[in-house]
């Protein structure tokens, strides 16, 4: 047995077991998001950063940030969270566009924590599996390594 290639790819299981159970309750989340209630709410900042080459020209559209304010049961809130996924160009641009600050937007909240909330509920409308695939695929290809090194096959 290689020790040394044992304890790090050891290690490395724990991780990928860690990040696949990250994903599956972030997965269950965004699932059950479609059915807590809305609120009213104004966007307050939109940024988009993250230089991109669109039309010939580099301008800020790769990664976007919000900020926002809404009101359950007569009480303030405030969130960042657009989504329970990364939005990415051109997905960034088109929000962007469509919601100037000051905008009214429709905000998703936690019925059991007021404080937790999105603009967009659900998974990923195009790719709802993905971080549960790549979180399999790192658990079970870590293990194998682990595996290997325990039996000596990666000495």
């Amino acid at each position: 047995m290689s020790d040394p290639v044992f304890i790090v790819s050891f290690g490395f299981v724990i991780l990928c077991a860690y990040m696949a159970r990250h994903a599956v309750l972030g997965f269950k989340r965004a699932n059950e998001s479609h059915h807590w209630p809305t609120a009213e709410g104004v966007l307050t900042d939109v940024s988009l950063w993250g230089k991109r080459r669109v039309d010939g020209e580099m301008i800020d559209s790769e990664n976007l940030s919000v900020s926002y304010e809404y009101a359950v049961d007569g009480v303030q809130y405030s969130g960042r969270e657009v989504a329970f996924f990364q939005l990415h160009y051109p997905e960034t641009v088109e929000f962007a566009r469509s919601n100037p600050r000051g905008s009214r937007v429709k905000v998703f909240y936690n019925p059991t924590n007021f404080e937790e909330s999105v603009l967009v509920s659900g998974p990923h409308p195009t790719k709802p599996h993905a971080g549960l695939i790549l979180a399999v695929l790192g658990v079970l290809v870590s293990s194998a390594v682990s595996v290997g090194a325990w039996m000596g096959v990666l000495e």
